[in-house]
Order: structure tokens, then sequence, then C-alpha cells
């Protein structure tokens, strides 16, 4: 477990340098980023994406339930249609609220652990035999303007054939509809590695 602690701190260090322009970008929409240390069979990631990337992703699944639930209403709706003025009344007031919420936005503790499932994100090639040792999340400011935050996941794995790293699957758009760019960061074996990927490479080769 030393060596792995090491390793993240190698991951912070290796990065410094970028590391405010790069948590600036990652607040960027349809921007994620992606930064890894390799150093023998022991690999460190850290992923980062904004905050609203996850709650955009919530609401597409909660537009799809309205709909069908909309479906099954309809025969309700000219009953409803003089409630539904009165609400009206309170919905720009209510509108305000929830503009003014926007610069306090979160995700529960619970969203951001099925990020332990990590192959939602990226994979190894199966060879390499890596096993997730440590997995950690949070959140971190990235602007002055307003409360504005990332998501920032952090993972350690030791891979028990490292021979076989030489790629990295990214999945993340498979994952996200809105994901445009993943800017892709490394250190394997002391040697850095930087790319800008599209959703129409979704891999990585080292």
């Amino acid at each position: 477990m030393l060596k792995l602690s090491f390793l993240s701190l190698l991951l912070v260090s290796s990065f410094a340098s970028a590391e405010e322009a790069r948590r600036a970008n990652a607040h960027v929409h349809g921007l994620n980023n992606l930064s890894m240390v390799i150093s023998q069979n022991q690999v460190a990631i850290s992923y980062e994406m904004p905050i609203v990337q996850l709650l955009d992703d919530h609401d597409e699944h909660d537009e799809h339930d309205e709909h069908d639930e909309h479906d099954e209403h309809d025969e309700h709706d000219e009953h409803d249609e003089h409630d539904d003025h009165d609400e009206h009344e309170g919905h720009d007031d209510h509108g305000h609220e929830e503009h003014d919420d926007h610069e306090e936005l979160t995700v529960s503790d619970e969203t951001l652990a099925t990020f332990n499932n990590y192959s939602q994100l990226f994979e190894f090639p199966k060879g390499a035999g890596c096993n997730l040792t440590s997995f950690k999340s949070g959140l971190h400011s990235v602007s002055t303007e307003g409360d504005h935050k990332d998501v920032e996941l952090s993972y350690e794995f030791a891979c028990s054939n490292p021979s076989q790293l030489k790629s990295l699957a990214i999945n993340a758009f498979d994952r996200f509809s809105e994901l445009e760019t993943l800017n892709f960061e490394a250190v394997i074996n002391n040697k850095a590695l930087t790319k800008s990927l599209k959703s129409d490479v979704n891999k990585v080769i080292f």
C-alpha cells in the first residue's frame, strides 16, 4: 500500500504544472480529463468531469420516465387543466429560485460511489490482470465565478501482467452522450504521453 500511496503522489506531482488549466478546462461542458501514471505493475488514474454532466445524465432518465407517465395521464388532462393554471401563477418565482440554486449544484455520495465500477469510464486489456485496490471520489471548485464544481475520481490498480498494459479503452463516450472530447495525460514508466480524444476514437494505444 505504501507503493500505491507514493504512486498517487506521483500522479499529482507529474501534472502539477498543468493543474490549474486542466481543472478550468474540465468544467467546459462536453470535456473530460483523464490523467494516468503507470509504474511497473502499479497504475493510478484520476478522472475529472463537470458536475453538471452527472445532473444532465440524471435528467435525461427522468425525462424518459416522465414521457412514459404522460401517456398514462392523458385522459386526466382536461380535469387537471384548471389546477395547472393556478399553479402556473407561482411558476415564475419557482423558476427564479431554481436559477439561484444552480450555483450550488451537488451530487450524492451514492451517485459518486457507483463509479467504483470504473468500466463505465475506461477499461484495461483483459490480459493485463488489473485489479482495483483503491477508489476515492470528491468535488472541487474550478471557478471563481459562482460555486462551479467538478467531480474527481481517483483509482489505483495492481496488475498481475503489466507487459499487457499497452492500451486503455475509453468507455465514457458511451456512458455520456454529451461527452465530445477527452484530454488524456499519462506518464508511462517515465515516458510522457498526451492525447486529445474524440468520440470516434475511443482507445489510447501506448
